[in-house]
């Protein structure tokens, strides 16, 4: 609070000299000889002291400490201008909340690794455990800090490893823990094709669909933002600040107009922010401002002004005002520290209104808390019912209602893009409507023909009924080629004394539906003998299955044989795992598959504690605590 209050009053200060045009740098307030004019900074110190209610002594600090400050930018900006020689601010925060500062002097076409190797030097540290971080980028060692737009006066936040007794032995800094952090996402996310692992939706659960490469940096972004989050809530802020920026510089690789209308990329450019203020360099970094003005762009975007978006589909239930909160505060410290009093005191009230309107009443909670639901369900359920429990049982009931619905028309919705082919990564991939595909099969069409009916015209359903008479056929060798058989069914049919082949061709053409694919099978296969539509669709696998495998050849990987009518699937498979090139896969996919098992239940551990509703879940203790330091500063009531 110490520490607050003489920033406060610097800044009160130098304020002061600004309206009054006073310019420590110049006479009358230098000789000469460039030394300080005593009796004239004492006189200035008599006058500016009883304005402000600062003390003479302390006035005349402040004084000096302001010319000193001038005189050496004079210097710098000098030296920069002749020699290219850089004087940079650096900032490293330390476990106790404090920061170690210091000017270091360095060639702006020197490497960022030598700046690292100064500053690793000036703390006593390797440099290996270093990471800078200079206007809200991370600078790399292996560009100059010219190509990284570090100049003259430029501010660097040095992030460094904590020094606990845990991760000295460790050996292990933050840096390292975030470089290998990305390393295991960019496994995970590589190995699945982007699908399985954190799969894209938004917050009310309905899948979202991307191009592969977009897909893959926005899931990158996303799971990088998750692990920070992670780490912010044990409140390890240098880490979680590194992560972060990560995650941003994946976000901005994105060029889907989904960030636009998303609230993800807000929340994130929230929480950098928010780091900056707890690692205390909100003041230092001229990105808070930036990002600040983005996050608000983002909210408006994605809410709506005033809300009006949010009230629109949610009603005026709603926790999005939760991290409204935050950002206000924020805004309102930023304000504070460019010495904008007005709008900062304005902004501390409407801070402290919303903070009144979203308290929680304890009785209410332990009320809610004792019909079974958890603690992060009943607060936010109290919170966008104003304490009414009643309302707050229903809140949680309909979003959970509403959650399941659509995480199970979701799942139906990928299940059936991979059962027709369908390329969701593609740059043409138009998304089918479900609603047109379930009018369809009221219609009698079984749901993968519809679907394939729809993939030409996602719009048209009678474009689709004609494809669906005309051409079912068709539509039926495309299953042929898309759908993977379930191996247990086909085991399960040919137990029952069906061969091979026309079990597989059954199997794809109703989707490894077994009622569906019994019922084909007896319907097309009378005393040994196919129907011409099963023996059409035998030739049409065979001719699939003959084509991939010319292709296989091609490539130089040895073809699989065809499946003749007359053997069955046992000899078959038999056959498969005597071939040694086979079985050696089969144990190297394995292995493969372990590791990725391990790799993710490791790697996921930390996102398990946050979930999509984290952002609506703040205790908001800090707020009112930092709410409260600051009015003092501005003796607000």
């Amino acid at each position: 609070m110490e520490l607050l209050q003489l920033e406060n009053r610097l800044i009160q200060l130098r304020a002061k000299l600004n309206d009054r045009k006073i310019k420590l740098w110049e006479m009358p307030y230098l000789t000469a000889e460039r030394n300080i004019d005593e009796a004239e900074v004492l006189r200035l110190a008599e006058q500016l002291g009883p304005e402000l209610g600062i003390p003479t002594g302390l006035c005349m600090q402040g004084l000096k400490a302001l010319q000193r400050n001038a005189l050496e930018k004079l210097q710098s900006k000098d030296e920069f201008q002749r020699m290219g020689i850089a004087t940079v601010k650096i900032r490293a925060p330390t476990q106790a909340g404090s920061n170690r500062e210091f000017d270091l002097k360095v060639k702006i076409t020197e490497l960022g690794s030598h700046l690292c190797e100064l500053i690793g030097q000036r703390l006593s540290l390797d440099p290996r455990k270093l990471k800078l971080v200079c206007a809200g980028k991370i600078i790399t060692n292996g560009h100059s800090l010219q190509e990284q737009k570090v100049t003259n006066g430029s501010t660097i936040m040095a992030l460094v490893m904590t020094h606990s007794a845990v991760e000295a032995k460790r050996e292990c800094s933050t840096y390292d823990r975030v470089y290998k952090i990305r390393a295991d996402a960019e496994i995970l996310i590589n190995e699945n094709d982007s699908s399985n692992f954190l799969s894209v939706e938004d917050q009310s659960g309905n899948a979202i669909f991307l191009p592969k490469e977009e897909k893959k940096s926005l899931l990158m972004g996303l799971t990088l933002y998750e692990k920070g989050k992670a780490a912010m809530m044990v409140r390890n802020f240098e880490e979680a600040l590194l992560l972060f920026l990560e995650a941003d510089h994946d976000f901005r690789a994105c060029k889907s107009e989904l960030l636009d209308v998303i609230d993800n990329n807000a929340l994130l450019n929230l929480d950098i922010v928010w780091c900056y203020l707890c690692l205390k360099n909100l003041n230092q970094l001229p990105d808070a401002e930036q990002r600040l003005k983005l996050c608000e762009l983002k909210f408006q975007q994605s809410y709506g002004k005033n809300m009006q978006r949010v009230t629109a589909i949610r009603g005026e239930q709603s926790n999005e005002k939760i991290p409204l909160v935050r950002l206000h505060l924020l805004k309102a410290i930023l304000y504070f520290y460019q010495n904008k009093r007005d709008d900062a005191r304005t902004m501390f009230r409407v801070v402290e209104t919303e903070l009144l309107k979203l308290r929680i009443d304890d009785d209410c909670l332990s009320r809610l808390m004792e019909c079974g639901y958890s603690m992060k369900e009943c607060r936010v359920a109290l919170r966008a019912c104003t304490n009414d429990v009643e309302a707050s049982i229903e809140f949680i009931h309909n979003r959970r209602q509403t959650r399941e619905a659509n995480e199970v028309r979701s799942e139906r919705e990928r299940k059936l893009y991979k059962t027709i082919g369908h390329d969701v990564s593609s740059g043409e991939f138009q998304r089918i409507k479900l609603e047109l595909v379930d009018q369809l099969m009221e219609m009698g069409y079984p749901e993968e023909l519809a679907a394939l009916a729809l993939k030409k015209n996602p719009k048209d359903i009678n474009a689709a009924l004609n494809e669906l008479e005309t051409n079912k056929e068709g539509l039926q060798n495309r299953l042929l080629r898309t759908v993977s058989v379930n191996e247990e069914l086909e085991r399960q049919l040919e137990a029952v004394g069906f061969h091979s082949q026309i079990v597989q061709v059954a199997l794809k053409l109703t989707a490894n539906d077994y009622d569906r694919a019994t019922n084909y099978l007896l319907a097309n296969v009378k005393d040994g003998i196919y129907s011409e539509a099963l023996q059409r669709a035998v030739a049409e696998l065979n001719r699939e299955r003959t084509s991939s495998d010319f292709i296989s050849t091609e490539e130089g990987t040895p073809p699989t044989s065809n499946i003749s009518s007359e053997k069955p699937s046992s000899s078959k498979r038999a056959a498969r795992s005597t071939n040694p090139a086979d079985e050696a896969k089969m144990q190297e996919n394995k292995r493969k598959k372990e590791m990725l098992d391990i790799l993710f239940k490791s790697f996921s551990q930390d996102i398990r504690t946050t979930d999509e509703d984290s952002h609506l879940d703040l205790q908001l203790d800090e707020e009112s605590k930092l709410l409260e330091q600051y009015k003092q500063l501005l003796d607000m009531d």
